[in-house]
C-alpha cells in the first residue's frame, strides 16, 4: 500500500503543478471569467488530493519518523497550500472581478512558494 501511495503522491504532483500553473495563467486576466473560477476550484481540488495522497503516505508508512523536515515541515507546508488556496478561492466568489483575479494571483503565488518549499523540504532529506 504504501509503494502505491508512494508512487501516486510522486506522480500526482507534476499534475498539481501543471493545474497551479494554468490557473496562475488565468489570474493574470483583467477580469475573472466564470471559466476562471471553474479552473481555480478544479485547481484546489488538485492540491487537496495531493495533500491526502502524502497525509495517507504519511499515516501509512509512519512518516513522523523520518525527522523534522520530512516528517512534519514537508506536510504542514502542503496543508498550509490546501488552507491558502481554499481560502482564495472562496473569496474570489465574493469579490469583483477585477479584484478577484488580483486576489486570486496573490494566492496563487503563496501557493506556488508553499509548493516548491514543500517539494524541497522533500528532497532535502
Amino acid at each position: 500500500m504504501s509503494d502505491f501511495l508512494s508512487d501516486a503522491h510522486a506522480i500526482w504532483q507534476y499534475v498539481t503543478i501543471a493545474g497551479v500553473a494554468v490557473a496562475l495563467i488565468l489570474s493574470f486576466q483583467s477580469v475573472m471569467s466564470s471559466a476562471a473560477l471553474t479552473v481555480y476550484r478544479v485547481t484546489a481540488v488538485l492540491v487537496d488530493i495531493q495533500v491526502t495522497l502524502g497525509l495517507l503516505l504519511w499515516l501509512t508508512s509512519s512518516g513522523w519518523s523520518l525527522g523534522f523536515m520530512q516528517g512534519w515541515l514537508h506536510p504542514i507546508l502542503g496543508m498550509a497550500a490546501v488552507g491558502s488556496i481554499h481560502a482564495v478561492v472562496s473569496q474570489a466568489r465574493r469579490l469583483e472581478p477585477a479584484e478577484a483575479n488580483r486576489r486570486v494571483r496573490l494566492g496563487l503565488i503563496a501557493v506556488v512558494v508553499l509548493v516548491v518549499a514543500a517539494i524541497g523540504v522533500a528532497e532535502m532529506a
